[in-house]
């Protein structure tokens, strides 16, 4: 849909902010998101300061993370330096288990931790609390005002079933966006992949299914349904462009649902290895993150291109078996977890470049002459590659990014088989990392049906989310951006509904910014 966009003049209202004083800029959005059917929101704004110097925007992340979709009511609100200079704090926190590996989730702002137990990070607190995993709930999402739980081979909406387990096979890795419920339909058996020939012999199947939340059940009988190459494919992550829904499979294959059909982009090989990780909108774009290249590639909703460079391989490691696992916008910029080095790394758009922000471990010695850390010493073990070294998660809540770590999986630690992980490097793989930098902030938004007012507003070193007039959150803006945003009294002509997060895809937008001289 397109947005019915009402602008205000801005050189008007700047006008009144008397030179040398510093201003406080209020950007309000009165946005219709539209029904709510899963779909990503998008941008609200994107501004630039009259020297160039910095870029000011909003919006909803559009983000899937190996098994785990990021907030879509989380909005998000940046200031971005242009030149990329940026002061970042990285700090561990308690760890949420015993394992040698933890993912996490956001929801409603609240970071979770999956394995070892459900828990929630308490601010307030300093640590994670447990809370009881309910009905083996797997991943949960906001719709509406309700809530939809992803469970093993189940989907319950406020608390009631709407999908129940198949009597062969599983359901798995289920996926709701554009009014569709999406799953894959698993019957591998203790065979290995192989060709499909027929059902009794074993499948994999995609399912789209029309279904709207209110409805008692979904409606298997008017699936979509599309029997795939390979008996075994299932998914890493799924994707949403636009009216497109999209999802690469864990041996190569890429579907997209569009039309009201499935049909296939790229074809499955056994003998190739080819996963999506991580996708992400970064503005009429998908960003998906690969494995073996460890590379972002480019999906425009008709091709996939492979950016060379984005990331970068980090100067003394090998360039094989290399994995972008996860991705996340965040201060206005993109963020990359690779693997088996633990690399994170930061692109910023302006200067379209990137940087190597940290390993998230400091061991081994970094090496070219292995592949994975621990090779040498972990040969003859069943898993040669387990204690490569992963960032399994980035997510945003209130200022901040969480970074988690893990070995290949969330293993529990052999001090026996495993001794040259002793004393205590074992802990390094689980441990979260809450990383600060200044000029993010995001907010849980409440739903509305209908229109709804945002006021997003950088005051006296600071920046704040409104709703409705509700103030849902405000946080410090430190150091040299500080400054640099006190210097700003003019923008250059503001971008509604569009910016780093895609388009906005409601029925309606209407924007206004107004400049106050502070006191």
């Amino acid at each position: 849909m397109r947005c019915g966009l009402a602008v205000l003049s801005v050189v008007a209202i700047m006008a009144s902010v008397p030179p040398g004083s510093a201003a406080e800029i209020t950007f309000k959005a009165v946005v219709d998101r539209g029904t709510d059917l899963g779909q990503n929101f998008g941008s609200l704004f994107e501004a630039t300061s009259e020297d160039g110097s910095l870029v000011i925007g909003a919006g909803f992340q559009n983000v899937y993370n190996t098994r785990n979709r990021a907030d879509r009511h989380a909005l998000q609100f940046f200031v971005r330096p242009v030149d990329g200079q940026r002061e970042f704090v990285v700090q561990p926190l308690p760890r949420p288990n015993n394992l040698c590996g933890t993912y996490l989730y956001g929801r409603d702002e609240v970071v979770h931790s999956t394995y070892g137990g459900l828990k929630v990070w308490d601010a307030q607190a300093n640590d994670w609390r447990g809370l009881s995993d309910i009905g083996g709930t797997q991943e949960t999402m906001r719709v509406g005002k309700g809530l939809i739980e992803f469970g093993d081979s189940t989907v319950k909406y406020d608390s009631q079933t709407v999908l129940s387990r198949p009597p062969v096979g599983s359901y798995q890795l289920f996926f709701y966006a554009n009014g569709y419920l999406c799953f894959y339909h698993v019957n591998r058996g203790d065979g290995a992949y192989r060709l499909y020939q027929n059902d009794e012999d074993g499948f994999s199947k995609l399912y789209a299914c029309q279904w709207v939340p209110g409805e008692k059940e979904v409606d298997l009988a008017k699936a979509i349904v599309m029997t795939l190459p390979v008996v075994g494919e299932t998914t890493f992550a799924w994707g949403q462009l636009g009216q497109q829904i999209v999802t690469g499979s864990n041996i190569g294959g890429f579907y997209i649902l569009e039309d009201g059909r499935w049909r296939m982009l790229l074809e499955p090989n056994i003998k190739v290895s080819y996963q999506l990780y991580s996708t992400m909108a970064f503005h009429d774009r998908l960003l998906m993150g690969q494995y073996p290249t460890g590379r972002l590639f480019e999906y425009d909703g008709k091709s996939i291109t492979d950016r060379t460079g984005w990331p970068p391989v980090l100067p003394g490691v090998s360039a094989s078996a290399r994995e972008a696992q996860t991705t996340v916008v965040f201060g206005g910029e993109l963020f990359a977890g690779v693997w088996p080095w633990g690399e994170l790394w930061r692109y910023q758009p302006d200067a379209r470049k990137w940087s190597f922000a940290r390993r998230m471990f400091d061991h081994p010695q970094l090496s070219d002459q292995i592949v994975h850390p621990y090779d040498e010493e972990n040969r003859g073990n069943a898993v040669s590659n387990l204690w490569g070294q992963r960032v399994t998660s980035l997510v945003t809540s209130g200022p901040d990014l969480f970074v988690a770590t893990s070995a290949k999986y969330p293993c529990e630690w052999d001090a026996d088989k495993f001794p040259f992980l002793a004393p205590d490097k074992w802990q390094s793989y689980g441990t979260v990392y809450r990383l600060t930098m200044p000029g993010h902030l995001g907010a849980n938004t409440a739903w509305t049906a209908g229109a709804t007012t945002f006021e997003l507003t950088l005051r006296d070193k600071s920046m704040s989310i409104s709703q409705d007039g509700k103030k849902l959150a405000e946080t410090a803006v430190t150091g040299p951006l500080a400054e640099r945003l006190r210097a700003v009294s003019r923008l250059k002509p503001i971008r509604w509904g569009e910016g780093i997060y895609g388009r906005f895809t409601g029925p309606k937008l209407d924007g206004t910014v107004r400049f106050e001289a502070q006191p």
